[in-house]
């Protein structure tokens, strides 16, 4: 059996949703990206380019580090594998069922695409205080004496 390898970018459209680990579960960090799709032709001759939503999952320290670091709005670059189709049925805006479509997949790879919004670095509207330890850095950036070494 061989597995499908995908890669996609996209803006993250909503909110992120991040699940912290328990006993039984890892970290779970799950965001849904706008994916421009190919050109596709209308009646009339013209194309368009038609966005698709994906949900891209990560789990683990990966599912950390991408709630500490990505929000609403971010250009986000994903690989990985296991592209799985799922419908579920819902309510449309007349309130009438209807049946809908969604596409996951679970990244392996996952960062910030900086080719058409540029990186910057400046203070965190979020408090950092929130987010977890890290024990393998703040090893790497201290000594005994519980003292930043010096750069």
């Amino acid at each position: 059996m061989l597995d499908i390898h995908i890669s996609l970018t996209g803006r993250i459209a909503y909110d992120p949703r991040f699940f912290a680990s328990d006993h039984e579960a890892p970290a779970m960090w799950s965001a849904v990206l706008e994916v421009n799709g190919p050109p596709t032709p209308r009646r009339d001759g013209s194309t368009y380019v038609p966005t698709r939503q994906v949900e891209v999952v990560v789990y683990g320290v990966a599912a950390i580090r991408a709630h500490e670091s990505y929000r609403k709005g971010h250009l986000v670059m994903a690989r990985g594998c296991d592209l799985m189709p799922r419908t579920y049925e819902t309510k449309n805006r007349d309130g009438k069922p209807t049946v809908r479509a969604a596409v996951k997949v679970i990244a392996t790879d996952l960062g910030l695409a900086t080719r058409y919004s540029p990186v910057r670095e400046e203070a965190a509207a979020w408090p950092a205080a929130a987010a977890p330890r890290r024990l393998a850095q703040r090893a790497s950036a201290m000594d005994g004496s519980d003292t930043p070494l010096a750069a």
